[in-house]
């Protein structure tokens, strides 16, 4: 009987839309999530010592780069996690949403400056 209910829910899941799959959602939060890992380690480059560089242009360059592709990965990792909930149900996606709006105050310090003191 369980294995009766299994093989009928594999082929709902692979009929759905890519985004609307759980797995879709859950791996792009963790790219945004390991992308946010190394924007982390790369704040050194942005700071006072490393504005005050030769080499300032390309460690902003470097720095906005991966601050936007952690942001795209978080925000589409939210769209296809609340399009997944709207088909199957479930909790609201606080831990996505949160990295989205994180990574788009540190936009928004970095364009105002905020980070070369």
């Amino acid at each position: 009987m369980q294995e009766n209910l299994v093989m009928n829910e594999e082929p709902e899941i692979l009929e759905m839309p890519f985004f609307t799959k759980p797995v879709v959602g859950t791996t792009l939060g963790l790219l945004a999530a390991i992308s946010f890992y190394v924007l982390c380690m790369l704040f050194p480059l942005i700071g006072p010592a490393g504005s005050k560089m030769d080499h300032a242009g390309k460690n902003m360059g470097l720095f906005l780069g991966v601050l936007i592709l952690t942001l795209l990965f978080s925000m589409v990792a939210v769209f296809s996690k609340l399009e997944a909930r709207k088909v199957l149900g479930g909790k609201m996606p606080y831990g996505t949403i949160g990295l989205s709006l994180v990574c788009f105050f540190i936009l928004v310090i970095l364009f105002f400056g905020g980070f070369a003191i």
